[in-house]
């Protein structure tokens, strides 16, 4: 039988399993929820869950899986397998996660960033295939980025490298929640920029968006998508805005990385050009006039499997390595 790896990516609400075979084919895959409170106690146990169901469902004994990958949001230290903090799980400091999964499951277990693992994915397997450098931007809750450098994935000195999202595109702008001011995700994130409407709303602002907060009591980015394609004008702002913030992002990118691609991912991502086309556009205008851009800013092929196919590619990876 072919041999797979794991993949496994961790977010707040749901955890993803997926199996990759060496040529890149992922095959059988399986969605369990994260469990609420707990710790990691209970998110690696799920996690062991999910892995063992899913290799069973797949026929595959333990000796048929080579490793087990892992996609996780918050500081970790990598090479440790730990992860530091997690924003959204609660009680998940300093959970020594690779060693304990291993130790469920009964294979090696390599831990990576979400965003990395993501961009690892899309590098491997979609929208980056064929590139040598390229940065993925995950447009969601907030704005998570990973880069990739001449086929490897991007750490830093201090495992916190590629936090584009906490790039400063406004300096003396909005506070972030990370305690600095005028981060990209203040400016570009999904609910941010419905923040920022309803912000806009109540100081004033009128038409159709605004009806829509009047009727639901809440927004979101579709409603300013819908009412934005139907000619609103305050939701043209809101979702401009937000355009041109990532624009400013992708040329500081351009700047310091050059990277053959950029890739928009997450829930913005799935607007499609009515996403791209603002930002290319703000993008061309913005670029250096020295040369022409050539750097692509493109769309995320895998969608929402790219976190799952990332971290077993990573976990291929880690094991040919050794």
């Amino acid at each position: 039988m072919a041999k797979r790896c794991l993949g496994i990516d961790l977010g707040g609400t749901f955890i993803k399993f997926g199996l990759l075979t060496e040529d890149r084919t992922l095959g059988g895959t399986l969605q369990l929820p994260t469990p609420p409170g707990g710790g990691g106690d209970r998110v690696i146990a799920q996690m062991a869950d999910g892995a063992k169901r899913l290799m069973e469902s797949a026929g595959l004994k333990r000796r048929d899986v080579v490793a087990a990958g892992v996609g996780a949001p918050g500081p970790a230290d990598f090479a440790a397998g730990v992860i530091l903090a997690m924003p959204n799980i609660s009680g998940m400091e300093n959970v020594p996660l690779a060693r304990s999964l291993c130790e469920a499951i009964g294979v090696p277990v390599v831990l990576e960033n979400d965003a990395n693992a993501a961009a690892y994915g899309e590098y491997c397997c979609g929208a980056g295939v064929g590139c040598r450098n390229l940065v993925l931007l995950t447009l969601g809750t907030g704005v998570g980025s990973g880069i990739i450098v001449e086929g490897e994935v991007l750490h830093g000195s201090h495992d916190a490298g590629g936090e584009i999202g906490h790039m400063i595109v406004q300096p003396g702008g909005e506070p972030c929640g990370c305690g600095q001011q005028g981060c990209l995700e203040r400016y570009s994130s999904a609910v941010h920029m419905a923040g920022r409407a309803r912000r806009m709303i109540e100081e004033g602002k009128t038409g159709a968006l605004a009806d829509v907060l009047r009727r639901h009591g809440v927004l979101d980015a579709t409603d300013i998508l819908a009412t934005r394609k139907a000619g609103d004008a305050l939701a043209a702002e809101v979702w401009d805005q937000g355009a041109y913030y990532l624009a400013v992002a992708c040329v500081n990118i351009c700047r310091v990385l050059d990277p053959d691609k950029i890739i928009l991912a997450g829930g913005l991502a799935g607007a499609g050009d009515e996403l791209l086309a603002p930002v290319a556009a703000h993008f061309r205008r913005l670029h250096w006039s020295l040369t022409p851009p050539r750097t692509q800013i493109a769309l995320s092929a895998l969608g929402g499997e790219a976190g799952v196919i990332g971290a077993a590619a990573v976990a291929w990876r880690a094991s040919r390595q050794k």
